[in-house]
């Protein structure tokens, strides 16, 4: 399928990690159209990261 829709950007992020996200935050803030680049695959905060919702004394090595 061939897409004929163009795209322009003023600034291009690569990579969505902490600084890439928040320099896209400030970018589209400041209202500058911004295209952020990210290779890494969906994280699932709950189930990637399961310790999220404990609290510090229920962590089995504190």
């Amino acid at each position: 399928m061939a897409d004929n829709t163009d795209h322009h950007f003023d600034a291009i992020v690569i990579g969505a990690g902490m600084t890439g996200g928040w320099a896209a935050k400030e970018l589209c803030e400041q209202g500058i159209k911004t295209l952020l680049l990210e290779r890494g695959r969906n994280v699932e905060h709950i189930k990637d990261y399961p310790t999220t919702n404990m609290q510090p004394w229920e962590f089995p090595h504190r």
